[in-house]
């Protein structure tokens, strides 16, 4: 069980890492909710409960655009933390 965890949580990382480097491929919107979170649930196994987790997170942070010197929460962190805990309760 331990082993398997071990590399979800690795395969995560790299999910993760995919999120964060969106701004050196281009911009390619890799960050958003509606794309790290169906991965997340690809990796943990449940690919339907991350496809809805990420469209619900996608609609709350569909608004969240840095204007002025507002800064917007961090989307991809959220996206992963959150779809995480939902699939592993």
């Amino acid at each position: 069980m331990s082993n398997n965890l071990f590399i979800q949580s690795l395969l995560i990382t790299l999910v993760a890492f995919v999120g964060y480097m969106h701004c050196f491929w281009g911009s390619t919107m890799n960050n958003r909710p509606i794309i790290v979170a169906p991965l997340v649930g690809l990796v943990l196994g449940d690919l339907k409960t991350g496809i809805m987790v990420g469209a619900t997170l996608e609609l709350i942070f569909l608004g969240a655009v840095p204007i002025g010197a507002s800064n917007p929460p961090d989307i991809t962190s959220g996206a992963i933390i959150g779809t995480s805990f939902v699939i592993l309760t």
